[in-house]
């Protein structure tokens, strides 16, 4: 079998998603396994990934990874891992943000929302629309106030993610869906276009969309005795 293989991968939540695209654009095998730490379950979870889909590292052809935002720590793996895998197997990795591949793997037309649970009394945001031309953006990636979605649009056709549930209300014909599918499945359809068009691979580069948690200490002046 000639190298046609795609491998998708998302750590960017609680949820270690994995996906292998066949030569036809059809999904072969996928894994999506809830987490402790992305750290010790990646490689495993990989392995046995290619054991069930039948193939080898070698017959892939590209990698597809979610950028984030989302967990810090989860993203550093997931990137880490497909680049690694980039350049052990010589093949291009193409990433895709976390709230586009939400909206992809969401079901509903119109214009809607993606939201990751964001922590800290904020969700991850993005506003789309969907149709049969695709999924097109309609904003950037926001960090915000759950009550804040609804002003910036407030009369959304659908929503999608663990984020959904924090917004108080929606409106009654908006169409939640809380869960977050398995985001590996667009990343690894988006490296497949990617790789189609002839695009040229970037170094894959984490979306923190806020700065993190941990800061670095600030230098504390000397002072002489």
């Amino acid at each position: 079998m000639g190298k046609g293989l795609i491998l998708g991968l998302d750590t960017c939540t609680k949820w270690l998603n994995l996906a292998v695209l066949g030569e036809d654009g059809d999904v072969r095998a996928q894994v999506q396994e809830e987490v402790l730490t992305h750290t010790t379950r990646l490689v495993p979870a990989l392995d046995a990934l290619l054991r069930k889909s039948g193939f080898r590292r070698e017959e892939l052809a590209a990698v597809g990874a979610v950028l984030g935002p989302g967990s810090f720590t989860g993203l550093r793996v997931g990137l880490a891992a497909a680049e690694g895998l980039s350049k052990a197997l010589g093949v291009p990795a193409f990433g895709v943000d976390s709230l586009t591949a939400l909206a992809e793997a969401g079901a509903g037309e119109g214009l809607g929302w993606a939201l990751l649970d964001a922590r800290r009394r904020q969700v991850y945001a993005r506003l789309f629309q969907k149709g049969p031309q695709g999924t097109k953006p309609m904003g950037g990636l926001l960090a915000v106030s759950p009550d804040d979605v609804l002003a910036l649009s407030p009369e959304p056709a659908w929503a999608v993610g663990d984020g959904a549930p924090l917004v108080s209300t929606w409106p009654g014909a908006c169409r939640v869906q809380p869960a977050i599918p398995n985001l590996a499945i667009p990343a690894a359809r988006a490296a497949r276009m990617a790789l189609a068009a002839g695009r040229a691979p970037v170094f894959l580069l984490p979306l923190y969309v806020r700065a993190p948690d941990a800061q670095k200490p600030k230098p504390r002046p000397l002072t002489r005795p």
